[in-house]
Order: structure tokens, then C-alpha cells, then sequence
């Protein structure tokens, strides 16, 4: 398993008055040869550690990517 590093690059409004700060850091394990946003198993892994952080970002999806999060791997 790679681990990887994901900050927000800017505020990110959500629903519900939710928001993802900028700076704000999160980590996904994903299976070595992958990237956080390059599949769609990939970006549900996101998501789930997102979910467990009490952000919900259904209709947010577009969030999924290197315009809004710095990626590093660890």
C-alpha cells in the first residue's frame, strides 16, 4: 500500500454550511501504483476517508482532483 498525502489548496465550500479549509490535510492508503484522483476505486477511497471526517461531498465530486488538493506521497 502507497500512502499519500492530500491538502487543500483553497477553501472549499460544501453543502451544509460544510468546508474544507485551505491547509487542511488528509491521508488515503491506496494499493501501490495508484493515485488518489486516476480511477474511480481511487477517488471512492477519498471519499470514505473524507466521510469519516464528517465531510459529505455528494455533488461535490469535482473536488477530486490536483486543481483542489496537493498530492504527496509518503
Amino acid at each position: 500500500m502507497s500512502q499519500f498525502q492530500l491538502m487543500a489548496k483553497v477553501n472549499i465550500q460544501l453543502s451544509g454550511g460544510m468546508k474544507i479549509d485551505k491547509g487542511q490535510t488528509f491521508f488515503v492508503n491506496l494499493p501501490f501504483g495508484r493515485l488518489p484522483f486516476d480511477s474511480i476505486n481511487s477517488k471512492e477511497a477519498v471519499i470514505k476517508q473524507l466521510e469519516l471526517r464528517n465531510f459529505n461531498i455528494k455533488g461535490h465530486e469535482n473536488i477530486l482532483g490536483t486543481n483542489y488538493f496537493e498530492v504527496k506521497k509518503f
